[in-house]
């Protein structure tokens, strides 16, 4: 995704953040509605999002982070995130590292294909993300990132803040 500011209602949009009704199968469907509507056909569980700077900026609704778990994505790697949405992605239990080197590198190849406004790029490379050290491996090169903190860790290790709490009280 080569644009910055990419924010929650792009993500998820205004029209269902109040509805009851929708499940984690009907959120997966319409992930990205308002940034590319053909985002959600192009792209399937697994795939990896990467993004430019300010990653989920605008509102602080959740369903921005839900939908994208719903519909199977691991994590999102940007290069920068709002402060906001990074939150609540921990809070749910969702994966988000901010790397800009490799974010900048990505704009390097696919220049083209940003010049000519596609709103997202599938490359079909595998990235190997190498936790462990700190590392994404990407067609022979490596991008250092910042390690997750101890609290942001066992958010996502929990599967979120609910799953954490209902473990601490023995209720899981």
């Amino acid at each position: 995704m080569p644009q910055d500011n990419v924010n929650t209602d792009a993500i998820y949009g205004k029209d269902y953040t109040y509805r009851d009704d929708m499940t984690p199968e009907m959120m997966a469907k319409v992930v990205m509605e308002n940034y590319d509507p053909q985002f959600v056909t192009r792209t399937k569980a697994g795939d990896v999002i990467v993004s430019q700077f300010n990653f989920g900026t605008g509102s602080s609704r959740e369903q921005a982070v839900t939908c994208l778990k719903a519909k199977g994505y691991p994590l999102v790697i940007a290069a920068s995130f709002s402060q906001t949405y990074l939150r609540n992605a921990f809070n749910n239990g969702f994966l988000c590292i901010e790397v800009p080197e490799f974010v900048a590198r990505l704009r390097q190849q696919f220049a083209n294909e940003i010049t000519g406004k596609e709103k997202t790029i599938i490359p079909g490379d595998e990235t190997d993300i190498d936790f462990t050290s700190s590392t994404i491996s990407w067609r022979g090169e490596k991008f250092p990132f910042p390690a997750l903190g101890s609290v942001p860790q066992s958010l996502v290790i929990a599967g979120g803040v609910e799953n954490l709490v209902a473990k601490r009280l023995g209720l899981s």
